[in-house]
């Protein structure tokens, strides 16, 4: 049972973080109908300069708040100076301008601070002793803020979405442009708030990981893959869809990979596919997208 529960809570954390990024793909994809390739390495970019800021004497906490507005400011301007040129139905160019983000991140990042990983400082304490124990697993406190920021971020997204004329306002940009258009929505600023949103999420997300995982050019590559499959399989247009989706594929993949031999550490992510696919093959809008009607 003990190891039971420290599988559950191992793959709880994985989970938080598939999650995190798989809200900030919602966030552009709800805005904008694109998947953003960069996202991953927008959040390691930002936490790069939370080091920064930490090495010029900022407190952690206040390097991660200026990370999540260099974040958000970075998002927008990806969205203003390489997105919003190529219009609203160039899916296959914005693919590819997110494909050339992620190059030019990862190169700048590395051309800036090397190629060597580095530590980063915890919000909380992370000694061998720091953490709470639960029937036996250990859930760091580290850990566990990134829970309730999790949790925090979901929820102040959806009562954005739900109950403010600015997020009826994307729904309709989002849904139907040009009649959001005609009704005096402004269709640009509402693609680029996706973006921004986006940007701070994965503003927060990078120096939050970066602890656990140390900090390299390369440290959200793997964690991007799981968190597209969680905003798949959740719903890209259900914020709470791809966080439940990213905790169930957490927990899946540590349960599985714990138990079943022949699979273990590395082929974890055919369970990620696997579920995936299965669920797909039922209900290809994800388990709690809406489906999309289309008049003929």
């Amino acid at each position: 049972m003990d190891l039971l529960i420290a599988r559950i809570i191992d793959g709880l954390n994985n989970g938080v973080i598939y999650a995190f990024l798989a809200l900030a793909l919602v966030c552009v994809y709800r805005s904008t109908k694109h998947l953003n390739l960069a996202q991953g390495e927008m959040a390691m970019f930002s936490a790069f300069l939370a080091f920064a800021f930490t090495q010029a004497g900022v407190p952690v906490v206040f390097a991660i708040l200026l990370a999540v507005a260099a974040g958000a400011i970075g998002g927008g301007l990806i969205e203003r100076v390489l997105v919003r040129p190529l219009g609203n139905n160039a899916d296959y160019s914005i693919l590819l301008v997110g494909i050339g983000v992620f190059l030019a991140l990862n190169a700048g990042a590395g051309l800036i601070w090397g190629g060597e990983p580095l530590p980063f400082p915890s919000v909380l304490p992370s000694g061998p002793d720091d953490y709470i124990s639960i029937f036996g697993g250990r859930l760091r406190y580290q850990q566990l803020l990134m829970m309730v920021l999790l949790g925090l971020v979901l929820a102040g997204i959806f009562a954005l979405f739900k109950y403010t004329k600015l997020g009826l306002a994307m729904r309709t940009a989002t849904s139907n442009p040009e009649s959001a258009k005609l009704l005096g929505i402004r269709v640009n600023r509402i693609n680029a708030l996706g973006w921004i949103m986006a940007g701070a999420v994965g503003g927060l997300l990078g120096p939050l990981v970066a602890p656990g995982t140390t900090l390299t050019t390369f440290m959200m590559f793997n964690f991007l893959i799981y968190a597209s499959a969680a905003a798949t399989l959740g719903g890209f247009d259900s914020p709470g869809g791809a966080v439940v989706a990213g905790l169930i594929i957490g927990v899946l993949e540590s349960l599985v990979g714990g138990y079943v031999s022949f699979i273990g550490s590395d082929l974890k992510l055919a369970v990620a596919l696997g579920l995936l696919l299965v669920v797909l093959m039922v209900k290809p809008s994800g388990l709690f997208g809406s489906k999309r009607v289309e008049r003929v």
